[in-house]
């Protein structure tokens, strides 16, 4: 008898660990989606002074104001699309804020696929991985960076825009272990160097 419970213990341990692992596995393929159907905007400033965040914030402003009234796209092959046509007149919104500032610093747009750490946005989060994103460095870019979602939700909320109900399950839901498991694979996975698709 002792015998039986042994192994009938030992089948319902391996059972729990085999749905497990197809569980991370999910979690991990859902995050892996995130990462294929979001396209990110990303600003870096020319340093920590107090000016160059504020011009930072400046650009991010104006920025958000051009991407509200120009961009038309509904996916994100349109989304990234537009943005590889539009990089100079980003460019120019760029310069145009830093203008109204007296400011002259440099600005380069890219087109980039970079690592990005997991991020919680008011209506969500976006788990640890390589994203595409549309680059704005302001200066040298050595300062701290501003971040968000530019499509889905064109740096509003992306909650209920994925495609797939997994996607905005894991990117809305409450489930903070579903990001603990999809941030240790990219911790150990994803490279870290950022590849420039245009610019």
């Amino acid at each position: 008898m002792a015998l039986l419970c042994l192994g009938l213990l030992l089948s319902l341990a391996l059972c729990g660990a085999l749905q497990a692992a197809a569980w991370a596995r999910t979690q991990r393929d859902t995050g892996a989606l995130v990462c294929a159907d979001t396209l990110r905007l990303h600003i870096r400033a020319g340093s920590d002074s107090v000016a160059d965040q504020s011009a930072k914030l400046h650009v991010r402003d104006a920025v958000l104001a051009y991407l509200d009234a120009a961009c038309p796209a509904q996916s994100k092959p349109e989304a990234l699309t537009w943005a590889a046509q539009h990089l100079f007149e980003l460019q120019l919104t760029a310069r145009h804020a830093l203008a109204k500032l007296g400011l002259r610093a440099p600005v380069r747009v890219q087109l980039v696929n970079m690592y990005f750490p997991t991020r919680r946005y008011g209506s969500g989060t976006l788990p640890a991985g390589r994203y595409d994103a549309v680059r704005i460095e302001l200066g040298s870019g050595a300062g701290r960076n501003w971040w968000c979602v530019l499509y889905p939700g064109l740096c509003r909320a992306a909650c209920s825009s994925y495609a797939l109900p997994e996607e905005n399950d894991l990117v809305c839901g409450e489930y903070i272990l579903r990001f603990k498991v999809v941030e240790w694979v990219q911790q150990r996975t994803a490279r870290r160097d950022t590849v420039v698709l245009v610019g």
